[in-house]
């Protein structure tokens, strides 16, 4: 049989109990008198038939059976305030709920924060990265960019960017082989390969690049970190246009304009045709797209 489930008030008098080492402290913290707290933790030690508790000084200290529960609660109650935490925002109509591709977030939208945040004073962006959204409910989210198109009779779809594919490399390997032409450049430094393009954007099956002696420095899963390899001098990748352009506008890295570029999939904005959550989101919508035409 199921164990019985203790009350919820009574499992956050027991965390309180049980961090302080104290009836009287938490009575203290949970604004209850001692023997309000006394008589919870005797009913809920009646209930689960274990001794939680045991005196120690003037305080109280946990039983076996007491550490293995508070681990469970304290977990329990952690992980239900880290919900709430994220709920919050959707009440407010102060907040943006931005869902995007991790790359778009990191190399495009984040450096254009503060200028958002100008033209709109007062707003909270909320980017929620890599969440496949299919659909806009406007309680989940406000914006919604991605490679995916939403086309349904209630959702707005707006081309945004087109992404390439571009050669990059930090600034002392760009030194050092800016003038080599292609193919020979993508010899004279070690590859960075993506996990998920493991053929660097198809060109390592190219007749011509066959024949070189390239090099495969490292193999990584996220292709932010290509890019702060590259910022570190550790080779040259293929990456995202839209990832690589605010390192790009910084001189952080380079393109290496000999080595043809890739097309790849547009990116979508989207918005609901129905009342937003909140009057931010139409003028972000508006404002998103004329930062990408001025891009």
């Amino acid at each position: 049989m199921a164990a019985p489930v203790p009350p919820f008030k009574s499992l956050i008098t027991f965390d309180s109990a049980a961090r302080l080492g104290s009836f009287s402290m938490a009575a203290e913290e949970l604004s209850i008198t001692q023997s309000a707290v006394s008589q919870q933790m005797l009913k809920l030690e009646e209930l689960l038939g274990q001794k939680l508790f045991f005196r120690k000084g003037k305080g109280v200290g946990l039983s076996a059976a007491g550490e293995l529960l508070h681990e469970t609660v304290a977990e329990t109650l952690q992980r239900l305030s880290v919900g709430l935490d994220r709920i919050a925002p959707y009440k407010s109509k102060d907040s943006l709920l931005v869902a995007c591709p991790a790359d778009f977030a990191h190399g495009w939208l984040l450096p254009r924060l503060d200028k958002l945040r100008r033209q709109l004073p007062g707003i909270e962006v909320w980017v929620i990265a890599d969440k496949q959204v299919r659909e806009i409910d406007r309680i989940d989210v406000d914006l919604v960019v991605s490679k995916r198109p939403i086309h349904t009779a209630d959702v707005e779809c707006a081309p945004l960017l087109q992404d390439y594919a571009i050669a990059v490399c930090g600034s002392q390997t760009f030194r050092s082989v800016a003038k080599l032409p292609y193919p020979k450049v993508l010899a004279s430094a070690p590859l960075l390969m993506l996990e998920s393009e493991p053929g660097w954007n198809g060109r390592l099956a190219q007749a011509e690049l066959r024949k070189l002696p390239l090099r495969r420095g490292a193999t990584m899963d996220d292709p932010r970190l290509l890019l702060e390899a590259c910022i570190q001098n550790q080779g040259i990748a293929m990456l995202s246009h839209v990832l690589a352009g605010q390192a790009l506008a910084e001189q952080r890295v380079h393109m290496l304009t000999q080595v043809p570029s890739v097309s790849q999939p547009r990116l979508w904005l989207m918005r609901t045709r129905l009342t937003p959550r909140t009057p931010y989101a139409n003028q972000a919508f508006l404002w998103l797209l004329d930062e990408a035409k001025a891009a």
